[in-house]
């Protein structure tokens, strides 16, 4: 087996993996040994292992166009959603043809003078 000595190591250093040791009741030199081994193996720390228990997997951002076809298809619509629904897009209707909402938005920067 090899031997590695590590110099300048800051005392700060020294006294975490002192405590990490003790918590993990083996010796500094054990505890490195265990560090530098999981890490040349890609393992996880403890820490790493543990949030990893902890935190749930993460969920998709998207879903499939299949997908929410066939939950719209498993799931038709009430008659009071569909009632809803025609309000709704009267409403819309409505405010297209209201001059408030007829005025576009004008970018600022698209109307600059480019000189």
């Amino acid at each position: 087996m090899a031997t590695v000595t590590i110099r300048n190591l800051s005392d700060d250093v020294v006294v975490a993996l002192k405590e990490r040791a003790r918590r993990n009741s083996r010796s500094m030199e054990a505890e490195v040994r265990d560090v530098l081994t999981r890490m040349a193996r890609g393992d996880a720390s403890g820490l790493e292992a543990d949030l990893e228990q902890r935190m749930p997997r993460p969920r998709r951002w998207s879903v499939p166009s299949s997908e929410v076809m066939a939950r719209v298809d498993a799931n038709p619509s009430t008659p009071e959603q569909d009632k809803m629904r025609e309000e709704w897009l009267a409403e819309m209707e409505a405010d297209r043809k209201n001059p408030f909402f007829l005025d576009s938005f004008r970018d600022p920067w698209e109307s600059r003078d480019p000189s």
